[in-house]
């Protein structure tokens, strides 16, 4: 209980690990059926995976709760709500006419900022002899345009030829989280076709938590595309590369670097090389309430949980928080009130 940041944020020991897995084997046992109550308490998990590392057993928690979840989405059906039409939104915004999505998009939320030309409806990089590919995501390619372009600059700095494939689409994270199997598989299956094709050695992902779903995901995996996935910081941390601030910046870990892969050691590697201007703030990492669906199904609880990251944040007397997880960026920015950066901006 002590690591769940949903339990330390709600106090309810239905929320935590031990209460879900007692709903669990009651629910598995027949005892009780699929109520708006037991899908609320299994929804209620970020699967930022610190209660596996914390279990003696190493018990496979959040692949547990992914498979309950896969059984309430086709037991339960349609559901019109928001994490229900930004899934729906991500699967097929590249298959319809973009322009009505997005009026869509701002009548469910009219903050969301959707730039008025994506990422991957520019021109896109196909040099000869390219032996890496980039995956670009979602938010990048809908939201923050401008860190795409800092990618091909970085590229071009480091004088490493990319390919980027104008067809890719969604990693399927999002759908995958809430337990649409068929929409995860379809998004899955279609970046397959698209990458395989290419002739590289290496896919990066500059977003933490489409690198998790690219690494992991079973598709992705018997397809062979993980085996080329690397992390955007353990690429950095092998080139010779400048980093710069005139802020005093902070570090912030994605769950699905942290306590996914292990992963922690290179972002601050990167960042010592501001000398005072880095300062830490979570030593042993520190989830920010997002966790894909969850901050939109349960605001107030992921606020709160947020809440908790930022009073560490201040504590250091930080400016800016710097991270590579598009997720955590868009919390961070929305609420923070400190200046967020991705790892792009320092470079």
């Amino acid at each position: 209980m002590a690591v769940c940041p949903v339990y330390q944020a709600s106090g309810q020991e239905r929320l935590v690990t031990r209460g879900k897995l007692t709903l669990i084997a009651a629910f598995l046992n027949k005892e009780i059926p699929i109520s708006d109550a037991f899908k609320e308490t299994i929804d209620a998990c970020l699967m930022c995976n610190q209660c596996k590392q914390a279990c003696i057993f190493n018990l496979e928690v959040p692949k547990i709760i992914q498979n309950i979840k896969k059984i309430i989405w086709k037991q339960k059906g349609f559901y019109f709500n928001y994490p229900w039409f930004l899934n729906k939104f991500l699967a097929n915004y590249q298959r319809f006419h973009l322009g009505i999505w997005l009026r869509l998009a701002g009548l469910f939320n009219p903050s969301f900022p959707i730039s008025a030309k994506p990422f991957l409806n520019r021109k896109m990089l196909g040099e000869e002899g390219a032996k890496m590919a980039i995956f670009i995501g979602c938010a990048i390619n809908l939201l923050y345009p401008h860190l795409g372009e800092r990618l091909i600059a970085l590229f071009k700095k480091l004088k490493i030829p990319i390919v980027i494939p104008k067809e890719q689409t969604c990693c399927g994270l999002m759908a995958y989280s809430l337990g649409d199997a068929e929409t995860a598989q379809f998004l899955a299956k279609k970046n397959v076709e698209i990458f395989k094709l290419l002739p590289v050695d290496y896919i990066i992902a500059p977003c933490a938590s489409c690198f998790h779903h690219l690494k992991t995901y079973k598709i992705y995996k018997k397809e062979g595309i993980s085996e080329k996935v690397i992390e955007f910081c353990q690429f950095l941390s092998n080139q010779d590369l400048d980093i710069s601030s005139s802020y005093k910046i902070t570090w912030h870990d994605p769950c699905h670097l942290r306590y996914h892969h292990n992963i922690w050691k290179e972002p601050r590697a990167l960042l010592a090389k501001l000398g005072k201007n880095f300062v830490e703030s979570s030593p042993d990492g520190q989830c920010c309430g997002q966790g894909g669906p969850f901050s939109i199904t349960y605001p107030k609880l992921s606020r709160e949980i947020l809440k908790r990251r930022l009073s560490k944040i201040e504590a250091t007397g930080a400016e800016a928080v710097a991270t590579t997880c598009m997720g955590c960026f868009m919390q961070l920015k929305e609420v923070g009130g400190k200046k967020v950066l991705h790892l792009l901006d320092l470079l």
